[in-house]
């Protein structure tokens, strides 16, 4: 759901028109808005009855149900962004927005009330699957009964909209409008912009400083969005900061956050340290042992000390750039050319984001598991079994040192796993469910295992993902000096060519 929200504000961003207008009369235009809305909503409904009707045929097998409603939700998603993507791109949507008399002269306010049909529409869908979402989660109390731990009841249908609200949409939303509002307001006063400063990309590099701004303070903002409190001092607060200062990592707070006992999931918010938050919820506190919460504690701190965030924002950046550089190359080109061009560029861009960034992303997880396991090791968990690590604890001689290769403990690996598959069972999840961004739990347990248990294997890896942020951090090398070129910014600083 991320990307959809962030790719349809993306497009309320990029343009002030549809590439190609398709539909213009404006009661054909609200038809269209009409049905981009409900037809998600449709489409979830079905969804999520057939996973019900799944669930109540195989009681025995919940995986089932479960499947069946995770993969639903991925079509459901891909109908929320096709339509509304049409809906920007091929009606006159934004349009009609920007020329409501009491809207278009306000800075923010046409690209939020564009947004409007969206957040309407995701809505309805969330509305649609909440029996389905509550019958999982349902399951899921089930398990806690059983290990005797803390019950709260199903959130109902208001508490259930308002978290998928924050955590979902306002968690993108806010950020983008900050955006918005930038741009909006660098546009109405972009000719005294040039005039007073002799340069004519000085708007465009401001836009690109207040995106910039925004996601290094986004985090400190988020928190407010997100129910969060710092996590109270005790035993588990210490032994965390303990592990931070081992780890040599800093962060400005670690917080509680709030779900209802409903999720059990930690994260981590922030590229620079000052902005850098650790957040465990509710229920992950409540359901866990501390042991398995430093794993997953150590799996998030992999993510920063492997540096995923930044890499995560140089990879947005090479979209940023070539999609300044198209704007600037495509000035003066006929309507029809301009129309395939953007189109062209809108493949592009959903091939690196709906396949290119999945793969990154899958492979940064298990570095992070990696980093998980080895944070385990470093609390002094006592080591069990034969272990490369260690040493083999049958027939092993100390004199012969460690093997060749990356090795990681092999009873923190088997701990790590387990922490996982917990997890998974604990949010309703099968652990063979794939995801898009993180493969599926059964099989990074299994991957961190035999990564343990051959160093080797271990090395080739972390070879192989340095190599994949060296082509990140070459194509933002590349096409920033691209769009530098384009937008000739050594003039802003009086130097060189203009």
């Amino acid at each position: 759901m991320y990307l959809v929200v962030i790719g349809i504000l993306s497009l309320i961003l990029a343009f002030s028109g549809p590439p190609y207008r398709w539909v213009t009369d404006p009661e054909w235009v609200v038809a269209a808005v009409c049905a981009a809305t409900l037809l998600p909503a449709g489409v979830a409904a079905l969804v999520a009855r057939r996973a019900l009707g799944l669930l109540d045929r195989h009681p025995g097998e919940p995986s089932v149900g479960q499947h069946a409603l995770g993969r639903g939700m991925l079509i459901v998603q891909a109908v929320l962004g096709v339509a509304h993507g049409a809906v920007l791109c091929l009606s006159d949507w934004l349009g009609l927005c920007q020329r409501l008399p009491a809207v278009g002269h306000w800075p923010v306010a046409p690209g939020t009330l564009a947004a409007v049909p969206l957040v309407v529409s995701i809505m309805l869908v969330w509305v649609a699957t909440y029996r389905a979402d509550r019958a999982v989660r349902q399951i899921a109390l089930e398990t806690y009964l059983f290990r005797g731990r803390p019950v709260r009841p199903v959130w109902p249908l208001g508490r259930y909209l308002l978290f998928n609200l924050r955590h979902q949409v306002l968690f993108i939303l806010v950020p983008m409008l900050l955006i918005l509002a930038a741009r909006d307001v660098i546009t109405i006063y972009e000719e005294p912009l040039r005039e007073l400063s002799g340069q004519a990309v000085l708007p465009d590099v401001l836009l690109g400083i207040s995106a910039a701004g925004v996601a290094v303070i986004a985090p400190a903002i988020l928190r407010r969005v997100w129910v969060t409190q710092p996590l109270p001092h005790g035993p588990l607060r210490d032994r965390l900061l303990h592990l931070c200062r081992q780890l040599r990592m800093r962060c400005r707070e670690i917080l509680v956050w709030h779900s209802g006992g409903m999720i059990v999931n930690a994260a981590v918010m922030g590229v620079w340290a000052p902005f850098r938050y650790f957040l465990i919820t509710d229920a992950m506190l409540e359901q866990m042992e501390d042991r398995r919460i430093e794993a997953v504690f150590g799996h998030e701190a992999g993510h920063v000390k492997r540096h995923h965030i930044l890499f995560f924002l140089l990879f947005a950046f090479v979209s940023g750039c070539l999609v300044t550089v198209l704007g600037y190359r495509s000035r003066g080109l006929d309507r029809m050319t301009y129309q395939w061009l953007i189109a062209a560029a809108g493949v592009g861009l959903g091939f690196k984001w709906g396949v290119l960034f999945g793969w990154v992303s899958r492979r940064f997880e298990r570095q992070a598991d990696i980093y998980g396991v080895r944070t385990l090791a470093a609390t002094g968990m006592p080591c069990v079994m034969e272990c490369p690590l260690h040493r083999p604890l049958s027939g092993g001689n100390p004199e012969h040192g460690r093997p060749p290769g990356d090795p990681l403990c092999v009873t923190a690996a088997h701990v790590f796993g387990e922490t996982l598959n917990e997890v998974a069972l604990l949010n309703g999840i099968p652990p063979h469910a794939r995801s898009w961004r993180h493969g599926s739990i059964a099989a990074r347990s299994r991957s961190v295992v035999r990564l343990a248990r051959d160093p080797l294997a271990t090395a080739q890896f972390e070879r192989t993902t340095y190599h994949v942020k060296a082509a990140i951090l070459a194509a933002a090398l590349l096409s920033g000096g691209w769009a530098a070129w384009e937008l000739r910014l050594w003039t802003l600083l009086g130097v060189g060519p203009t």
